[in-house]
């Protein structure tokens, strides 16, 4: 199963056992605060604190000033998207770094298209997107070992890389979410409607009725039968899905800007779980199933927040909140 990082400055993603769903009734409302909150471990899994990749007792620099963590690979290996921020806010000298379990860094790609770099699911291959101009841009599938071309497609209509795996990527255009199979380089149309994540390993992606600031609805369905509707709402979307497929975090279907205010926790059939409010939230995601990792950002602190159904913890010192 592929091991899924958390970021603390991004999405944030040990062994837990899955928790039973409550009734919707009793789901608690929780607002976190983080100067209220005590202090639990230490976030749990590998990191960016800092521009330090972080995993456990180990405190690895990496090139730049900024980074995010892509995702495990073979051999005990991370890679991260590393960058650094000029004075007016732009990045620079982008890259990909391989973080090895000895602790030695390796680059496995320069140049801008490092920022938005996307790990497979089976921590296999590197995809990129470079822009071409004229709504155009190459999606670019790479060896995440060390970032030789493995093959390249040119698609239309500003495309972004929604997942993939060793032998696919789910592409999504402004008119189409289509498979491109690498290795006989054909498309096929998976659906000409709005989409959101997808998960090949759970079989799981978000689609939409129409836009949702026309009424659109969304829809949690399975990636192999788009017919096959888990979980619909007209007023929540799904940001996120749990290591082990069951679970989703959800907010409101038109959040836009700095973040949420309030996220949801989910069962993959729309069940409510949770609700944890706040100021607005940076980042979300799993430590590990049944344990939430919120970047929370309060009235006053902010701090990663660790969640379960029974408490929520500091994971972060928390520190004095800054303007988004």
């Amino acid at each position: 199963m592929r091991r899924t990082p958390l970021t603390v400055l991004t999405a944030v993603l040990a062994t837990a056992a899955a928790l039973a769903a409550p009734a919707e009734a009793a789901a608690p409302t929780v607002d976190l605060q983080p100067q209220q909150l005590p202090r639990g471990a230490d976030v749990a899994v590998p990191h960016v604190d800092d521009g330090v990749f972080v995993d456990g007792d180990r405190r690895i620099d990496l090139p730049g000033d900024d980074a995010r963590v892509l995702g495990a690979s073979d051999d005990g290996a991370w890679l991260a998207a590393t960058w650094r921020t000029t004075r007016v806010g732009e990045q620079r000298g982008a890259r990909v770094v391989r973080v090895r379990a000895d602790g030695t860094v390796g680059t496995v790609l320069v140049g801008f298209e490092a920022l938005d770099a996307l790990l497979s699911e089976d921590g296999s291959r590197l995809v990129t997107v470079g822009d071409l101009g004229r709504r155009r841009a190459a999606v670019t599938v790479r060896s995440a070992t060390d970032g030789a071309e493995v093959a390249s497609r040119t698609f239309r209509g500003y495309p972004e890389v929604l997942t993939a795996d060793d032998r696919r990527v789910l592409v999504r255009t402004a008119g189409r979410t289509a498979w491109w199979r690498v290795g006989s380089d054909r498309v096929r149309t998976l659906t000409r409607g709005l989409s959101g994540p997808a998960s090949i390993e759970h079989d799981l992606f978000v689609t939409y009725t129409e836009d949702p600031y026309l009424g659109g609805c969304s829809r949690l369905v399975r990636l192999s039968d788009l017919a096959t509707t888990l979980w619909r709402s007209c007023r929540q979307r799904v940001a996120a899905f749990s290591p082990d497929g069951t679970q989703v975090l959800s907010f409101h279907i038109l959040t836009d800007g700095v973040g949420p205010g309030e996220i949801h926790l989910r069962t993959v059939r729309g069940t409510r779980l949770a609700t944890w409010t706040t100021g607005w939230f940076g980042g979300w995601g799993w430590e590990s199933p049944g344990t939430v990792l919120l970047r929370v950002n309060g009235r006053r602190t902010a701090s990663v927040v660790r969640c379960t159904l029974a408490r929520c913890e500091n994971a972060t010192d928390p520190v004095r909140v800054a303007a988004p």
